[in-house]
């Protein structure tokens, strides 16, 4: 046959290779739209390769070729594309209209299947993927120790302790994911494993995508986290207890907390189900508690008197105070600015306990308002900042990127609004004894506890220990220091004066028999009346293993409620009876 007539044959092949993929694109059958393309983009290949195959030594033709397999790829990909969002479009535009509707009952469109309301998609991660990911394949969520803290059983999530929702999130097909499930959903769905490759494959060819889900392993232990549950019990407040070395969180209690079963749907899900979990959902948030709130991270709260933990440590580390025997006065009333009222102790005469003169040791110990208030005079607005700033509490308006904790949302907590509040003495004396404008997290207040007992050592706090898979780790945290606060030296001193503040002070009843445990009470004023009962804590002191911070919403005095809290916490974690 000529050559000519060859080529006349094979662009006559290319036009109907063009009409062949033209006619696929509208065809429901995705295998048959398949072939279409496949044959088509075959027969438009023809006259190019004739060309090809006419010019050029064997080395050009070869890179030639390689050419036009790549263009035809992405032809292939480009119209599948194109088919796809001109075929899904309705569907597509039903899915989101399931996700935007109102609560109110909508009349159904005459000749459209309206989806199945308890078919919608995740809303929490907002990703949205080419291939079809099963949300019945995901890891389990294991403490340290591999107790499992959530699983899926029969394609539906369950979450054996539902105390700790508050940390763990939920992963609901109605509210998407909050929490650890939200924070870590690339792993647990497999997601972050797979590869462009195995996505592209699986959309041009209509396979289900491959997932590994991963297991999330915490460094929470149930046996201190369920025994910080029960020492708090059902008041409003928080617990949180650090490992002092690494950071890593061992126990985090939040109350009020809500149950996590019941925002998940079971799979089949029917209407009544769905108006289970919507109700569910609504009481939730209607209710004036905010059980949704993860008060350990989230809540923030005048931190009373346990900041004076923080200045003490910046007056020895600065040199205002020389050494903890330095002289300090505790006098009943300190003027401070005219104008102001006087700072004044809780206790009157409290100067017949701590002596006149005193110490750091003992004004710590008594918690004497007016002696931190001089102390924090005498530091200055610039260095008393300066030191709340290393112990990660800058002022409001300074505030920038994100608290330190990442696997959950946490908030930053605050010395001031702004650094010029500090620049009134009477300002500057309020906030060096805990009340000002200061605003705190449990979370804060357990780092600062941990940096002292660490020599002085600010690390990250952490939740989440690993992501592992069947056959490798795929996350792995790593204690990380942020900075030091203070000298090792500072540390020592800190330590002995919180070991005192047990041994002689109001945090006395926290004591355990055979640990030698330091402490700080804290009693926190509040618009309504009732104080906020704090504590911080570490132990052993001469070795330190464990600190804990815990407050009680509107439980009074640091000692009578937040201590005793503490104490059961420590003795569980120190495996002793207190």
């Amino acid at each position: 046959m000529p050559d000519r007539v060859r080529t006349i044959i094979a662009w006559i092949a290319a036009v109907l290779g063009v009409i062949v993929i033209g006619s696929g694109l509208f065809l429901p059958d995705a295998n048959l739209w398949r072939l279409h393309l496949l044959t088509g983009l075959w027969l438009i290949s023809l006259p190019v390769r004739r060309v090809m195959r006419n010019q050029g030594d064997t080395s050009a033709r070869t890179l030639r070729g390689l050419m036009l397999i790549a263009v035809l790829g992405f032809a292939a990909v480009g119209l599948h594309l194109v088919r796809y969002q001109a075929t899904q479009a309705e569907a597509t535009r039903r899915a989101v209209a399931s996700l935007t509707q109102s609560s109110a009952p909508e009349q159904p469109t005459p000749g459209i299947v309206e989806p199945d309301p308890a078919e919608r998609t995740s809303l929490g991660s907002g990703r949205t993927f080419p291939v079809a990911i099963s949300p019945g394949v995901r890891g389990r969520i294991l403490d340290r120790n591999g107790a499992v803290l959530a699983e899926t059983v029969d394609g539906r999530r369950t979450y054996p302790n539902p105390e700790i929702g508050n940390l763990i999130g939920f992963q609901s097909r109605l509210y998407g994911t909050t929490g650890l499930e939200a924070r870590f959903d690339a792993q647990l769905s497999g997601v972050s494993t797979l590869s462009p490759t195995a996505i592209l494959e699986a959309r041009l060819l209509g396979l289900p995508v491959e997932q590994t889900p991963a297991d999330l392993i915490l460094t929470l232990d149930s046996r201190l986290q369920t025994a910080a549950q029960q020492a708090l019990g059902e008041r409003a407040g928080a617990v949180v207890l650090l490992d002092v070395q690494t950071g890593a969180i061992l126990a985090m209690v939040t109350y009020p907390r809500f149950d996590p079963n019941r925002l998940v749907l079971p799979d089949p899900a029917s209407q009544a189900d769905v108006e289970r979990v919507q109700a569910a959902w609504t009481e939730l948030n209607a209710r004036m508690d905010a059980p949704l709130l993860n008060r350990a991270t989230q809540g923030r709260y005048p931190p009373g008197s346990v900041i004076k933990t923080l200045t003490a440590a910046a007056a020895l580390d600065s040199g205002v105070l020389p050494d903890p025997s330095a002289a300090v006065t505790c006098p009943n009333l300190l003027p401070t600015e005219a104008g102001a009222p006087p700072v004044r102790n809780a206790v009157d005469d409290l100067f017949r306990r701590t002596g006149d003169p005193s110490d750091l040791v003992r004004v710590f110990a008594f918690s004497c308002n007016t002696a931190f208030a001089q102390i924090g005079l005498a530091l200055g607005s610039e260095r008393f900042l300066e030191y709340a700033r290393r112990f990660g509490l800058p002022t409001a308006d300074a505030r920038t990127g994100t608290a330190d904790l990442r696997d959950i949302p946490a908030e930053i907590g605050t010395i001031a609004n702004e650094a010029a509040f500090l620049q009134r003495p009477a300002a500057l004396a309020d906030t060096a004894f805990g009340q000002g404008q200061a605003l705190v997290t449990p979370l804060d207040m357990a780092q600062l506890a941990a940096s002292i007992a660490n020599e002085g050592r600010l690390m990250r706090p952490y939740l989440v220990a690993e992501a592992r898979t069947d056959d490798r780790v795929i996350y792995q945290a790593q204690p990380e220091m942020m900075r030091r606060v203070i000298s090792p030296e500072t540390s020592q001193r800190m330590l002995a004066i919180m070991r005192t503040s047990v041994e002689i002070g109001y945090a006395q009843p926290i004591a355990l028999p055979g640990v030698a445990v330091g402490a700080k009470t804290g009693t926190a004023e509040t618009p309504r009346g009732v104080p906020h009962s704090w504590i911080i804590a570490v132990a052993p002191v001469e070795q330190p293993r464990y600190a804990i911070a815990v407050i009680v919403e509107y439980g009074g005095e640091g000692s009578r409620s937040a201590l005793p809290v503490a104490r059961q916490g420590l003795a569980a974690a120190l495996e002793v009876t207190p």
